[in-house]
């Protein structure tokens, strides 16, 4: 009895856990992230299709986010160690030019940075965070299927044994 109640305790915390993962996810919103193009520091436009085929991982953050200035070491490290295995990292700021152009520079970011307008957390409502928050982080597979939605700091562990 005992153990048919612990499975069903395990069950229900699988599914809620689940729908917590996936609360406000509407299928296919995704695609118009991919589908989008972004300034970059450069001041062109670059559509988000330049890096299909690849693994993405596509970071929204900002320079006043803490969390989001502790995770980009990582990133910078991922990029050099699995790029040769097709990994791309794409950093889209949701923040002013100037002290993202200072941050990139200060960390040598070896990956694009690219620059949203603020409404695109929104739009990020319905890709997976429905709290707007940063860091926030989609991983799309070579076939632009999402393999991760993570809010909050996305760890270097998660992007290694993608390519282990």
């Amino acid at each position: 009895m005992l153990g048919a109640a612990g499975l069903a305790a395990c069950a229900a915390g699988a599914l809620g856990g689940h729908w917590w993962l996936n609360r406000g996810v509407i299928a296919g919103e995704e695609a118009k992230l991919l589908a989008a193009s972004f300034e970059g520091l450069d001041g062109k436009r670059m559509p988000m299709s330049t890096w299909r085929g690849k693994t993405i991982v596509v970071n929204f953050w900002a320079t006043w986010c803490g969390p989001c200035r502790e995770e980009m070491p990582d990133f910078v490290r991922a990029q050099n160690e699995f790029a040769a295995k097709g990994l791309q990292f794409v950093g889209i700021a949701v923040d002013r030019r100037a002290p993202v152009e200072r941050f990139a520079k200060e960390l040598a970011i070896n990956y694009p940075i690219l620059f949203a307008e603020a409404s695109w957390l929104d739009e990020l409502k319905t890709m997976g965070n429905p709290e707007s928050v940063l860091p926030f982080s989609l991983v799309f597979s070579p076939k632009g299927e999402v393999m991760l939605r993570r809010t909050g700091k996305l760890k270097y562990g998660e992007i290694a044994a993608m390519f282990a």
